[in-house]
């Protein structure tokens, strides 16, 4: 008695959904955002909370955020980051150093994608290539843990070394 059943085209009339852009910088900061939504009515102001990590492609329902009290339903997209590559919650970002800092060892600053500095040291004798691990430096999740942030480390070669190098460093391979 009393009970209403709704046909299911009338429950996705009561649905408006949207595709949303966003960066990985959003993702990894999470937080509120005010956006427009398209209606028949016009567009209405709603704010939303982009949840910590979220997948690109990932859909997420606003209960009666939408326009006339609708459920909104937002698919987020992701830009992709020039300085960044995700690999689920971890991310990877490339750092030129110069060959003497491979050789002899160093401490770099590297930024994540928050923008704070974090130093990472190499180790002498390391190689072009090597990728080293920043522990809980990559996107944070939901549930409370966080990726890593992957450094690969890339040589540079100084224009303008020194012949005297040049001929020990012959000397050397000639060996």
């Amino acid at each position: 008695f009393g009970t209403r059943f709704q046909h299911p085209h009338q429950q996705r009339m009561q649905q408006a959904r949207m595709s949303l852009w966003i960066t990985l910088q959003d993702v990894a900061e999470g937080g509120r955002k005010t956006i427009s939504v398209g209606s028949q009515q016009g567009n209405v102001t709603v704010e939303i909370e982009i949840p910590l990590g979220i997948n690109d492609g990932d859909t997420v329902q606003y209960p009666k955020t939408g326009p006339m009290g609708m459920d909104l339903l937002i698919t987020f997209r992701i830009h992709p980051n020039p300085r960044f590559e995700r690999q689920g919650h971890n991310l990877i970002t490339e750092q030129a150093v110069s060959v003497w800092d491979l050789i002899l060892g160093s401490e770099i600053m590297v930024r994540d994608i928050l923008g704070n500095t974090l130093s990472l040291t190499i180790p002498p004798r390391s190689q072009p290539g090597t990728t080293f691990r920043l522990r809980d430096r990559g996107l944070r999740q939901r549930s409370g843990g966080a990726g890593d942030l992957l450094v690969r480390i890339q040589a540079t070669i100084p224009e303008n070394i020194p012949e005297s190098l040049v001929d020990a460093i012959t000397q050397t391979r000639n060996q």
